[in-house]
């Protein structure tokens, strides 16, 4: 080590005491940067780094925990739900909704059609789904309908709602209505 440092003493020696001073303060001075850039700068960045990644990390448990809370709600609503399906109890979906359109004061004329539809797929809660179409019918009458189908024991759901307006040569405003309604049961 002794013969590495001789040349280095040697042409220190023979500078002047100020060009020694400038010559170490130069040394600390590349000392310094090479320690930043070597060293300090690396460790800033990891830093920053492991920063964003705990920034991400803590939006997602978040979000997580939102999601929880929704899954929690939701599971509330299925329980809900299957309290109100009886197991294997079979359902007559068009006896049904005849018989609720019977009671909105709907006449044979209104009603149009109770037509079955191709049910989902599901063997956990099979389902049952009917098309029903009402021609001529009033306001109030098409809204007792749709009421008493969502309140009825069976537990029916609409799916989908259409209704057009149209006038009669009378002058009097009605609705051609169309709607699908699912029955559900429990396998």
């Amino acid at each position: 080590m002794n013969a590495l440092l001789a040349p280095l003493r040697a042409y220190l020696a023979q500078r002047s005491p100020r060009e020694r001073w400038m010559i170490v303060a130069a040394g600390c001075v590349l000392s310094l940067f090479a320690v930043y850039y070597l060293v300090i700068a690396p460790l800033n960045a990891r830093m920053r780094a492991a920063n964003d990644s705990r920034d991400q990390l803590e939006s997602q448990v978040t979000r997580a925990l939102h999601l929880a809370a929704e899954m929690r709600g939701l599971q509330g609503e299925l329980a809900d739900v299957e309290s109100h399906i009886q197991p294997n109890a079979k359902t007559n979906l068009i006896a049904a909704l005849s018989n609720l359109a019977e009671q909105a004061k709907i006449t044979q004329q209104q009603l149009e059609s109770i037509e079955p539809k191709q049910p989902s797929a599901n063997a956990q809660y099979p389902e049952t789904r009917a098309e029903v179409r009402l021609k001529g019918t009033s306001l109030a009458q098409a809204v007792d309908f749709l009421y008493r189908i969502e309140t009825s024991p069976s537990h029916l759901i609409v799916r989908s709602l259409k209704i057009h307006s149209r006038s009669e040569a009378t002058g009097d405003a009605v609705l051609d209505v169309s709607f699908s309604v699912s029955s559900f049961e429990r396998a």
